[in-house]
């Protein structure tokens, strides 16, 4: 085995939390968690989060701006904002002439791939609590839903851990997809995302996304490497 990493489940936390806010649909609720979690962060970083959470609650307690913009950024083609949040427009997408991107087709490639991972590991997106509009999409790249597939085997490894079954197998799959999906696209994605962004809510996220599964790269891949494992 690699050896008990008791923070196993603290990481799914972490996928979990930043996979929430591309799945479920803004509320007031989930502001409130957010104010929570901005109090126990660095300062830095909670004095970035409060600066772009503050208007909210005084200005639109319904969160009605942040909605639309939810709905502009991630559903709707025609806004003039739209960045589709999923793996396979992304990777295929095409610069055209005066700038403007050309995003590719769904169910490309890494769809298929994941899908494929899915159904082998067990995962069922199907079952978890998201925005009902992207329960009925099942389109399995989307960025939520990847960051979901990294909390679900971080879970699998804990459990893994506590019946003293062998992790290499599961270690080396989170980096494959780290490796092989999200850092392939996450990147893109958060620049698009800071460049149509008018509040600066899910770029924020996004940034954090996409710092949290560097980071976790660079320690699987330390791990795996002491460990003498071989992807």
């Amino acid at each position: 085995m690699l050896g008990m990493d008791e923070n196993a489940i603290e990481r799914a936390q972490g996928y979990e939390f930043l996979a929430g806010i591309f799945l479920k649909e803004p509320s007031p609720e989930g502001l409130k968690v957010l104010i929570l979690w901005s109090e126990a962060e660095t300062k830095e970083e909670s004095l970035k989060l409060e600066k772009i959470l503050q208007e909210f609650p005084t200005n639109d307690p319904e969160l009605l701006k942040l909605k639309q913009e939810y709905y502009d950024l991630f559903f709707v083609p025609v806004s003039g904002r739209y960045i589709p949040p999923y793996e396979s427009a992304i990777r295929g997408a095409v610069r055209l002439k005066k700038g403007k991107m050309k995003y590719g087709s769904h169910w490309g490639i890494p769809a298929q791939q994941l899908s494929d991972l899915y159904e082998n590991t067990g995962f069922n997106p199907k079952a978890l609590d998201i925005f009902e509009p992207l329960k009925e999409t099942q389109l399995p790249d989307h960025l939520g839903l990847e960051l979901s597939f990294m909390a679900y085997l971080c879970r699998l490894e804990d459990k893994f851990i506590n019946k003293g079954k062998e992790i290499r197998g599961l270690r080396n799959l989170q980096k494959s997809i780290l490796k092989d999906h999200l850092l392939e696209w996450l990147p893109q994605f958060t620049t698009e995302l800071l460049n149509v962004e008018v509040s600066g809510y899910y770029s924020y996220f996004a940034l954090l996304a996409l710092e949290l599964c560097r980071e976790e790269f660079k320690s699987l891949s330390t791990t795996i490497e002491r460990s003498g494992i071989c992807d």
